[in-house]
C-alpha cells in the first residue's frame, strides 16, 4: 500500500475521520456526533481523540493529518479564528494537539476549499488547471484551484464567495453586510423566502405542507414540484441569482470548470437551469465556456477535500 493520511469532517453534527490512500479511497472510517453542548476545549480533546482512535482501529501508519470544518480558517497557524456551526470556536489551535498525540504533521483547512482540491484531485475537477467550486447547502461557500493549487489569499480567507454583495438593498447576511449571494440563494434564504410566502398567505400548497413546522428550503421544493407555480419561482428566481454570482466569479477567475456541491443540488434543474442560463450570460467572451459540473465525492466530500489538502502540503513541504 502506498502513502496514505488521516483525513477528518468537523463538522456542527457530526465528526468524521478517515484513512485515505492517494487515489482517493477511504480504506477506514469513523463517524461521532458533535456533542451539541460540548466547550472549546472538549470539542478539541473529542477531535484528538477520534483521530487516534482512528488510527489505532484502522492500523494504517498516516504520513500526515489534515481536519476540514467551517468557518474562517488560518490555515497556517492551525487555527479556527471563528466557527459558525460550533458554539464558542473562536481562535483555538486544532493542529498542535493532533501533531503532538499523533506524531505527525498536521494541518486544516476551511471544507468549502477542502472540497475544491478534493474535487480537482478526486473528483468532478479532475483534468482541469484552474477550478471554481461552490457549495450549495445551509450556505455557500467556495474554493478556488490555480495552476493546480489550492488559493488561499493573503490571509487564507480566499474562496468565501457567499459573501459577494449581489443586491446592496437585499437581506440582511449572517456576516452583517446586506444582499450576499448567501442571503439571497442558500438553505437559509429559501427558507426565508417560504416564511415569507406563508405571511403573504402566497401558496395554500407550502402552507398544507408545513402544517406547524419551520418552513425550510425542503417544504418550498416539495410545494413547487407538487405544481405551486410561486414556490417555483422563487427556486428560479434563486438560481438565477446564483448565476449571476457565479457569472461574475468566471470573470474575474476565466476557470476551466465550476464543480458544484451541497444539498441544494437536489432541487434539480428548477434551480440549476435558470443558474446557468445566467452564468452564461455574464460571462465574457471565451469564459462563457466554463464547464458547470456536478461533484462527484458525495458524503466522503469532506473526508477527500481533508485527503488532497493533507498530500498538497505533504508535497509542498
Amino acid at each position: 500500500m502506498g502513502r496514505v493520511v488521516l483525513a477528518a469532517d468537523f463538522g456542527g453534527t457530526h465528526l468524521r475521520a478517515g484513512i485515505v490512500d492517494e487515489r482517493g479511497e477511504v480504506l477506514f472510517r469513523e463517524d461521532h456526533p458533535t456533542p451539541p453542548q460540548a466547550s472549546p476545549g472538549e470539542a478539541v480533546q473529542l477531535v484528538v481523540d477520534l483521530l487516534a482512535r482512528t488510527v489505532e482501529a484502522s492500523g494504517a501508519a498516516p504520513a500526515a493529518a489534515c481536519i476540514a470544518t467551517a468557518g474562517l480558517i488560518n490555515a497556517n497557524e492551525g487555527k479556527v479564528i471563528f466557527a459558525p456551526n460550533i458554539a464558542g470556536f473562536r481562535n483555538v489551535v486544532l493542529t498542535t494537539p493532533v501533531a503532538q498525540r499523533l506524531g505527525i504533521p498536521a494541518y486544516i483547512e476551511n471544507d468549502a476549499s477542502a472540497a475544491a482540491l478534493g474535487e480537482f484531485r478526486f473528483g468532478a475537477g479532475r483534468g482541469t488547471r484552474h477550478l471554481l467550486h461552490a457549495t450549495l447547502g445551509t450556505g455557500i461557500g467556495g474554493g478556488i484551484v490555480i495552476d493546480g493549487r489550492l488559493y488561499r489569499g493573503a490571509q487564507g480567507l480566499a474562496g468565501e464567495i457567499g459573501h459577494i454583495v449581489i443586491d446592496p438593498a437585499g437581506p440582511r447576511c449572517t456576516c452583517g453586510s446586506r444582499g450576499c449571494l448567501e442571503a439571497l440563494v442558500s438553505g437559509v434564504a429559501f427558507a426565508a423566502r417560504a416564511r415569507k410566502l406563508l405571511e403573504l398567505g402566497k401558496s395554500a400548497v407550502l402552507k398544507e405542507l408545513v402544517g406547524y413546522e419551520e418552513p425550510t428550503a425542503v417544504h418550498l421544493f416539495d410545494a413547487a414540484k407538487r405544481g405551486d407555480r410561486t414556490c417555483e419561482a422563487e427556486i428560479r428566481n434563486g438560481g438565477h441569482i446564483l448565476g449571476l454570482g457565479l457569472g461574475s466569479l468566471v470573470n474575474v477567475l476565466n476557470p476551466d470548470a465550476v464543480t458544484l456541491s451541497g444539498g441544494l443540488l437536489a432541487m434539480g434543474e428548477m434551480l440549476l437551469g435558470p443558474m446557468r442560463e445566467a452564468m452564461r450570460s455574464m460571462a465574457y467572451g471565451p469564459a462563457s465556456g466554463a464547464l458547470v459540473r456536478i461533484g462527484e465525492l458525495g458524503e466522503n466530500t469532506g473526508l477527500l477535500g481533508a485527503a488532497a489538502v493533507a498530500f498538497e502540503r505533504l508535497e509542498s513541504d
